[in-house]
């Protein structure tokens, strides 16, 4: 049981060091933060909110993967080449993508909720 508990340690030590030492994490926690509050200003529906959290979380995900990825091109290269900043690119392009696609399904869910 004690193994067990610690994974769930490890886990929120993760999630606590990810939201108060990254600032790009903070920024889409915050942005997270605000659709939940028009979700609730909307009354949005069980299968609206499925939708919106399901989309907060991958942006969440997605940012996570994306500072480790940094991180750890920083950790095993401490020099600027092409092919570490091509990494790090392709992470944020990623990241980018679950944006957008966040983006349309918050668009779908409360621009009917506005007309």
């Amino acid at each position: 049981m004690n193994w067990f508990k610690g994974r769930f340690k490890y886990a929120f030590e993760g999630l606590f060091y990810a939201f108060t030492c990254d600032r790009s994490i903070r920024l889409q926690g915050i942005f997270g933060l605000i659709v939940i509050l028009f979700g609730f200003l909307f009354h949005c529906t069980l299968n609206e909110w499925i939708l919106l959290i399901g989309a907060i979380c991958m942006v969440w995900f997605s940012e996570i993967i994306n500072s480790c990825i940094e991180r750890c091109v920083d950790y095993i290269s401490l020099e600027h080449t092409d092919q570490a900043k091509h990494i790090k690119d392709m992470a944020a392009g990623a990241v980018f993508i679950i944006s957008i696609f966040a983006a349309i399904i918050g668009l779908y869910v409360f621009i009917p909720k506005l007309f």
